[in-house]
């Protein structure tokens, strides 16, 4: 397959996957609820939270890359980036958010990083995520009794 029809593939592909949990969202719900509070809502904080998303996603790109430099692969700074944005995205449609972490060590692996590295990056960055959420609840216990 040549380059220019592969990218209309995954273009096409793209779009129907998107189509696809676009609709398994929101079917059976009031679109007309949903796009009226969301009008509703101030426009100043929607987008705040979309920074915040993303600011989130890329702050766990940069561990990413971070502990695959440690650990000797050479890895693209846009490519921990996507690791996260597929990480991110699979989490989100899959029950108990257990589908990001086996897509992002696909991912790895498919661009030549072994499954050993990719698992050990992302227990790593687990790892700093949950330092850092039981670090800010107890600042949070000791300023707020």
């Amino acid at each position: 397959m040549t380059d220019k029809k592969k990218a209309v593939f995954n273009f096409i592909f793209l779009i129907l996957v998107f189509s696809l949990t676009v609709y398994m969202v929101f079917k059976g719900e009031d679109l007309g609820e949903i796009i009226s509070t969301v009008q509703q809502a101030n426009a100043v904080y929607l987008m705040i939270s979309v920074i915040c998303v993303v600011l989130f996603i890329l702050g766990e790109s940069v561990i990413i890359f971070y502990m695959m430099r440690t650990l000797g692969a050479g890895v693209k700074m846009g490519h921990c980036a996507l690791y996260s944005f597929v990480g991110f995205f699979f989490s989100c449609i899959t029950p108990s958010a257990t589908g990001g972490q086996p897509m992002q060590i696909y991912h790895m692996y498919r661009d030549g990083i072994e499954v050993s590295h990719g698992t050990l990056a992302l227990l790593f960055e687990l790892l700093s995520f949950v330092t850092v959420t039981v670090l800010l609840a107890v600042a949070g216990l000791a300023f707020q009794h």
